[in-house]
């Protein structure tokens, strides 16, 4: 098999018997990580709006703590107004103030504040 993905520690966001999204954690070493980011999220449209992504981005920030990491890479499309206010509320800092492209870049610094 060509190429290493790396390890990744993937979760799932589940109430009851229903899955509602999931988040993966990169660790270093992962190919994907310089274009999808340390950490990947997803929640399911019906359970949007509940503070579920913010939830599971503290816990996986926390996980990445306990690894750890320094520095994590969290990418969403520059549409996504609810994923990138996710990520500031984590201490994310933009790669790129001007926000150009279709995507945004953030890092978060597990360990403390951002610098």
């Amino acid at each position: 098999m060509a190429g290493d993905s790396g390890r990744c520690t993937l979760r799932w966001i589940v109430e009851g018997d229903q899955v509602l999204g999931g988040i993966a954690l990169r660790h270093e070493g992962n190919e994907f990580v310089p274009w999808a980011g340390h950490i990947g999220y997803g929640i399911r449209p019906s359970a949007r709006r509940r503070g579920l992504a913010t939830w599971a981005l503290g816990r996986m920030v926390g996980e990445a703590r306990a690894l750890g990491m320094e520095r994590l890479l969290v990418v969403c499309e520059a549409e996504n107004v609810a994923s990138a206010k996710t990520i500031l509320r984590h201490g994310g800092i933009s790669e790129d103030a001007a926000g150009r492209g279709a995507v945004l870049r953030y890092w978060i610094q597990p360990g403390g504040l951002n610098t």
